[in-house]
């Protein structure tokens, strides 16, 4: 069982173009600096590398985001007008009209920026009210090392830490939007045309949401001072776990990390 597993784990870094220094009968490396995988069903950490460090979590602040955009109570059908924001990256075409739904879904699965950024400027008292709410929000849930700037995680103090962060993913598994949205494989953004209309298609950041059905939530982040950030929220059979990788090498090996920490707790036991 256990070659098989191994065997398994090292097809699947390949899969995703990952280079495989070590041996097959080798066992799988964490790359992250930070990581941590509690049961929620026992409320036990299965394992965990400084879990309680602070590290900037780039995009994993979108999280945060939709929940202060949801408790808002802001109709999700209303339109708002793409308009670029200097630094802020999208794939969005300017000046078309997005529901605030659509740029919800569009932060939590495919990480879009200006999506998010557009969501914080549209808020009641704009963009500083809105990062206003996100620290209380943190506040209220208990998310005492953790602080936010920016509503998009496009700045490194957004800081939280693996503890942290996983009381976020616990939190927001209240939200149907959140856990429909973060998981979603793709979806398309119409654009009117002169003669016709066409769609720009956007597609989730983590591509385990296509393989496991029992991915909950998902978000993923990066910024060069955060490394490879992931967060999952796992029901299965053995029950409900909560996985957090924090400053990974890069994009690629923040979704092994989150693999091979899913892989490893299977079985509901620890590395």
């Amino acid at each position: 069982m256990l070659k098989n597993g191994i065997k398994l784990t090292v097809i699947f870094l390949l899969t995703l173009g990952v280079a495989w220094a070590e041996p097959a009968r080798s066992t799988p490396k964490i790359l992250a600096t930070s990581y941590a995988v509690m049961d929620l069903s026992k409320g036990e950490m299965l394992t965990e590398q400084n879990s309680t460090e602070v590290r900037s979590i780039a995009s994993i602040t979108k999280l945060m985001t939709a929940l202060v955009v949801l408790d808002s109570g802001l109709s999700l059908s209303e339109k708002i007008k793409v308009t670029p924001v200097n630094g802020v990256s999208t794939k969005l075409a300017r000046g078309i009209l997005v529901e605030r739904g659509q740029l919800l879904h569009l932060g939590l699965m495919s990480s879009d920026n200006l999506a998010t950024k557009l969501l914080a400027i549209n808020f009641p008292g704009g963009e500083e009210a809105f990062i206003e709410k996100m620290n209380a929000k943190a506040r209220e849930i208990g998310m005492d090392k953790t602080v936010f700037t920016d509503p998009t995680g496009l700045l490194a103090s957004n800081v939280s830490t693996a503890q942290d962060l996983i009381k976020l993913l616990v939190y927001s598994e209240k939200y149907n939007h959140i856990r429909e949205y973060s998981t979603s494989e793709q979806t398309a953004i119409p654009v009117p045309g002169k003669k016709t209309t066409w769609s720009i298609n956007f597609n989730t950041t983590n591509e385990l949401v296509k393989k496991y059905k029992d991915i909950i939530i998902s978000k993923t982040g990066w910024i060069k001072n955060s490394g490879g950030c992931l967060v999952m929220l796992v029901e299965d059979h053995i029950g409900k776990r909560a996985i957090v990788v924090l400053n990974s090498r890069n994009t690629r090996t923040r979704i092994t990390d989150g693999y091979l920490l899913y892989g490893i707790h299977n079985n509901g036991k620890s590395i």
